[in-house]
């Protein structure tokens, strides 16, 4: 009898194992994330659902919780997801930066911008994107000069990050800070020649009423980006007249 038994015993043994392994909290957000990367939302929502009913204290399955609210346009629910996972983990920097983008491009709440992304950055001083967002608050706030501490910082970061560019770039020509901009510009083409960098230096000089620089600057931008050059060329022909 005994014989009979232990080899049923045995199998429902692995049985139930095999299904421990595959329904685990883990398990559930590892699909949770294949589903969303297919798009497939309800699906997703599902499975990051089925993980925190395992793991209650499971941060980052809250904060995909939250991105899939954010995805379905279902801003407050995803603003409470984000912040269940800050509850269980203060140190969550993927929350903190969600918020943030949150109250940037939904809740066009500046303070609240501020505020997620600085404390990202006190966790972790590398994130390019917090330094950026923080340079677009203070440039909506007229604070110009923590704006350019702020794209700077960015840079340093990615000397490659267009988006800080177009912050730095506002920064300086809001406070008509030209000659500061082509210093900053200057140590950035040095790293690498990035085009829009090349771009906004040369505006700089045009302000600054430098045409020769200003030509030396679109010639080189015409070789990586013709389209900007063209830009660049308007202002140029644009310039006053020199007068003896």
């Amino acid at each position: 009898m005994l014989k009979n038994v232990l080899p049923v015993f045995i199998a429902v043994l692995m049985c139930s194992v095999a299904y421990a392994q595959t329904n685990t909290a883990s398990s559930f957000y590892r699909s949770g994330i294949q589903y969303k990367n297919n798009n497939q939302l309800p699906e997703a929502m599902t499975a990051f659902k089925k993980a925190v009913a395992l793991k209650k204290d499971f941060d980052s399955a809250y904060v995909e919780m939250g991105n899939i609210n954010i995805m379905s346009k279902n801003d407050d629910f995803g603003i409470s997801n984000y912040k269940i996972a800050l509850a269980i983990n203060p140190k969550n920097t993927d929350a903190l930066i969600a918020l943030g983008k949150v109250y940037r491009y939904s809740r066009l709440h500046i303070d609240s911008v501020l505020f997620y992304f600085s404390n990202a950055v006190k966790i972790d001083s590398t994130i390019k994107e917090a330094f950026y967002n923080m340079a677009w608050a203070f440039n909506s706030k007229k604070e110009y000069d923590k704006a350019i501490q702020h794209a700077a910082k960015a840079l340093e970061i990615d000397n490659g990050y267009r988006v800080a560019y177009g912050e730095l770039g506002f920064s300086y020509s809001s406070n008509k800070k030209y000659a500061e901009a082509v210093e900053q510009f200057k140590k950035n083409l040095a790293i690498s020649k990035v085009d829009i960098a090349m771009l906004y230096s040369g505006y700089a000089y045009t302000e600054l009423n430098n045409k020769e620089a200003a030509l030396e600057h679109y010639e080189a931008l015409k070789k990586i980006n013709e389209r900007m050059a063209n830009n660049l060329k308007k202002k140029i022909d644009a310039m006053p007249v020199k007068t003896d």
